[in-house]
């Protein structure tokens, strides 16, 4: 047992109890998933099922900071059904381009690749023209050479991927 002092009231002390059966239990698996089944199936089966569960673990991890799919805060069943499938959607991209990038050897984590792979942008120069209209080129930034390696790895063509587009817009 432990007291502190109550952040909300500087007067009052709060008492701290721990059930340290239930810690140790808790602490027990801390870390660890317990895979159950009813099938009997062989240890190279179990861990190929662990490391799956692990990387879709990691998958969404990765949506829910990078994407912000999370928290769901719709209402409507309809824009909750749509988040879901968008989520689901994302994942199953995220799982093809991890796949093939380690079918090639590319074993670097999700969260490298998205950091190597952001600083390539699309950028917009608007020129204004004398007869009123604005000019808008839209043009790829060249990639380094690791994020070069990774399209060609997923076999992205940048450049036809990404063309210059030339458009006009009346202000």
């Amino acid at each position: 047992m432990r007291t502190i002092p109550d952040p909300e009231n500087p007067d009052a002390l709060l008492v701290l109890t721990r059930d340290n059966e239930k810690f140790g239990q808790a602490g027990e698996l801390c870390g660890n998933y317990v895979l159950r089944t009813d099938q009997a199936l062989g240890a190279a089966r179990i861990w190929s099922l662990y490391m799956t569960l692990l990387q879709a673990e990691e998958g969404f991890a990765c949506l829910k900071g990078a994407l912000g799919l999370r928290p769901n805060f719709h209402q409507l069943e309809a824009r909750v059904e749509a988040h879901v499938f968008i989520s689901v959607l994302a994942y199953h991209l995220l799982a093809w381009v991890r796949e093939k990038l380690r079918d090639c050897g590319e074993v670097r984590v999700w969260k490298t690749l998205r950091r190597l792979l952001s600083t390539h942008s699309l950028a917009t120069t608007r020129l204004p023209l004398e007869d009123g209209r604005v000019l808008h080129i839209r043009k790829a930034t060249v990639p380094d050479a690791r994020q070069s390696q990774v399209y060609r790895l997923l076999g992205i063509d940048w450049k036809s991927e990404y063309p210059v587009r030339k458009t006009f817009v009346k202000s």
